[in-house]
């Protein structure tokens, strides 16, 4: 497979995981109206997320924007939006309470952060290396909003 189709691939499963992200969120702001401000910001900054990404395709296309070599993080997409993709299931088909969903929130973002699936690109421009920083830090945000609302709540230790 040509690097251009494996940098569209990639592409692909991070604007998907970053639309299922949104999808969690949405629900969670329908499910927890108490929490409807927190959820449905953090399912408009998913969204994006997913609008940047897919804005990569163009800097792929011109040479900008360049993938790493590392396979373990071209699996681990994959991996990470069948795990995401799992717990959009469970979320839309269980009762989950509210601390399980603060769990499962954290969780996820935190498996984005440790994974640092958006450090796979190499880029030209400092403005482009900027936008995948402040990308990773929101993330770190998303971590330390929920963390805050899990020990209010009683949560976390």
């Amino acid at each position: 497979m040509s690097r251009k189709k494996v940098e569209m691939q990639v592409i692909d499963g991070l604007v998907q995981i970053e639309e299922t992200l949104f999808g969690i969120y949405r629900l969670f702001a329908e499910r927890f109206p108490a929490h409807r401000d927190m959820w449905s910001r953090m399912a408009e900054e998913e969204e994006g997320h997913a609008k940047w990404i897919r804005d990569l395709y163009g800097k792929v296309e011109q040479g900008s924007v360049r993938l790493c070599e590392d396979p373990f993080r071209v699996e681990g997409i994959q991996t990470f939006l069948d795990y995401a993709n799992e717990r959009l299931e469970e979320a839309q088909t269980a009762k989950l309470p509210f601390l399980h969903t603060l769990d499962m929130a954290l969780d996820l973002e935190g498996g984005l952060l440790e994974r640092e699936l958006f450090k796979i690109f190499e880029a030209d421009s400092e403005a482009l290396k900027q936008a995948f920083e402040d990308m990773q830090q929101q993330i770190r945000d998303h971590t330390e909003r929920i963390r805050k609302v899990l020990a209010h709540e009683g949560g976390l230790s």
